[in-house]
């Protein structure tokens, strides 16, 4: 049975939990779906919860999946605000505490595996596990080693500047030219440009520059659960990067974390969950056995 939740509806705990901040704006809608072990699914740049659809159908006999989809995104009410995804994190954490989750697992993709890592990073013992679909602590740093926030602020600075007051057609465009190098099959293309353009261009373009701007490398030492890192690199393969390259990047990323595994695919791209499906499944089901 669908339930639709917001954060707004939780007021008695926003008000326990922020104090001041009782009447900060909801910048997260849940939907649930399926019975078992509860998991949080968090999309990545201008997509949805919709992006989920095929994990939530594979998953739901087995886990209780909270679909989250974030203000700005999938047609969301937009809340542009500096902080946006420490705002985000905060209330992602406030959701598992309201709604009574005991220890869930939290899985994110790109945007969304780097708030699961913030969010798991500043409440220990929250999450069961965290699972990260080619999201990592600082993004400039997988491209560019050596990269700090101070070096990277101008480039964030040119790519907020790029993507502001974008209209639909400006983004379909633009997704229709990158997309192709973050997914395989035309159709997912197509399926993903459908979500970019009910994204608000303003706030996708505020992610970036967080995301290019705020480093969790050290952050993310005080996870305590266990953390897989799942990646890609062959789209990569025509700028150089390989194999053992791109894992060398990750695991200097995720150093700091003290139980930390990371798996490659060696034929995928960033939306791993629709390039290799049946591996993503696998590599899932095999780390949440393995692991307590």
């Amino acid at each position: 049975m669908k339930r639709i939740n917001k954060m707004l509806g939780i007021g008695l705990f926003i008000c326990m939990a922020y104090g001041s901040e009782m009447n900060a704006q909801s910048l997260v809608t849940s939907e649930i779906k399926g019975k078992g072990k509860p998991i949080i699914l968090i999309h990545g740049l201008y997509c949805s919860g919709e992006v989920w659809k095929e994990v939530v159908a594979h998953y739901q006999d087995k886990y209780e999946c909270h679909i989250l989809t974030l203000a700005g995104f999938g047609g969301k009410t937009p809340v542009i605000r500096d902080g946006f995804l420490e705002a985000v994190k905060d209330q992602v954490n406030a959701y598992v505490k309201s709604q009574g989750l005991k220890r869930p697992i939290i899985l994110g993709h790109s945007m969304g595996g780097f708030i699961a890592l913030w969010a798991a990073s500043s409440a220990p013992g929250l999450y069961s596990k965290v699972i990260a679909v080619d999201g990592l602590p600082f993004l400039p740093a997988i491209s560019m080693p050596g990269a700090t926030i101070e070096s990277s602020k101008p480039m964030a600075e040119n790519i907020k500047k790029s993507m502001m007051d974008q209209t639909p057609e400006q983004i379909e465009a633009s997704q229709r030219q990158y997309l192709p190098m973050m997914i395989t099959d035309p159709q997912r293309v197509d399926q993903v440009v459908k979500l970019a353009v009910k994204a608000d261009p303003n706030t996708q373009a505020e992610v970036m520059y967080e995301m290019f701007t705020i480093d969790l490398r050290k952050t993310i030492s005080s996870i305590e659960c266990p953390v897989l890192v799942m990646g890609a690199w062959i789209a990569y393969s025509q700028y150089g990067a390989t194999h053992d390259s791109v894992l060398k990047g990750y695991q200097e990323q995720m150093a700091s974390v003290k139980n930390c595994k990371i798996e490659l695919n060696d034929t995928s791209k960033h939306f791993i969950f629709y390039d290799a499906p049946d591996w993503f499944y696998l590599t899932i089901d095999s780390f949440v056995r393995s692991t307590p």
